[in-house]
């Protein structure tokens, strides 16, 4: 009997038996990951406006701090707001630091606002019908001085009796044992019509003048003579050689603003 021969079937290669590859497949490889690099794209913009130099003038920066000092003020001792503005103090050392300035029907705020963390460091309140000069003229120095800024000022002094300061709170440029305080114009500049109202310092002084002058009449201190003395003349400032100033000056450390590349 003749031996049949079997053939084997035949098996089918890989490539046969692969299923039809879809459009996926097609695109990415099994490890898409494993060689990708992100590809730049250069689109061409045109000129965003440039952000503001100080944080004060940022959108609703302003207006937070605003609202915030607004809602601790004391009925009983500041009345209600009047007006609000943007100004810089310039100290007894020639040191520069913006403040915010509330007048109200009854005292002046001086506020020392943290820009950069939005919160409130102090306030300094001073009674309206305390004060009893206002001095307002170009900022005037020592001929060693090596920092002098070419800017009007304006004085608030509220109490014209009081001693001279000790020798040690002269020297001191962090003393608050002073009888005064000098105000200047806030250096920024911003295009909100608004916020540029607010830095004027001739409009706070007449705003200040007609409150303070009200507040005599309305709450006299007993023993004393009331009134208020105004002033036109150079606001003396004792800072020497002002080597202090003249860093705070040029960096302007007393300002929140961006400074290479943070913001302090």
């Amino acid at each position: 009997m003749d031996k049949v021969e079997t053939v084997p079937p035949e098996t089918p290669s890989p490539a046969d038996s692969a299923e039809p590859k879809s459009p996926v497949d097609v695109l990415y490889t099994q490890e898409p990951r494993a060689a990708f690099t992100p590809q730049t794209i250069d689109v061409e913009t045109k000129q965003s406006p440039s952000k503001e130099d100080f944080f004060i003038f940022r959108p609703s920066v302003a207006q937070q701090a605003i609202q915030e000092i607004q809602s601790h003020l004391s009925q009983d001792e500041d009345g209600e707001l009047q007006s609000s503005w943007i100004l810089a103090q310039i100290s007894h050392w020639g040191t520069e630091r913006e403040v915010l300035a509330f007048i109200c029907n009854k005292s002046l705020l001086i506020c020392y606002y943290d820009f950069v963390e939005l919160g409130s460091s102090r306030v300094f309140r001073i009674p309206l019908n305390y004060i009893d000069t206002l001095t307002w003229g170009p900022l005037s120095y020592p001929r060693m001085a090596l920092n002098k800024r070419d800017v009007y000022a304006l004085q608030v002094k509220w109490d014209k009796l009081r001693e001279p300061p000790s020798l040690f709170s002269w020297w001191n440029p962090w003393t608050e044992d002073l009888s005064y305080i000098n105000l200047i114009q806030h250096p920024g500049d911003t295009t909100e019509k608004h916020l540029k109202d607010m830095c004027q310092l001739d409009k706070f002084m007449e705003r200040l003048v007609d409150m303070v002058k009200l507040a005599h009449e309305r709450s006299p201190l007993p023993g004393r003579a009331n009134g208020l003395l105004v002033l036109n003349r150079p606001v003396n400032t004792d800072t020497s050689l002002g080597l202090l100033s003249l860093l705070n000056s040029k960096a302007r450390l007393g300002y929140a603003k961006p400074r290479w590349g943070f913001g302090f």
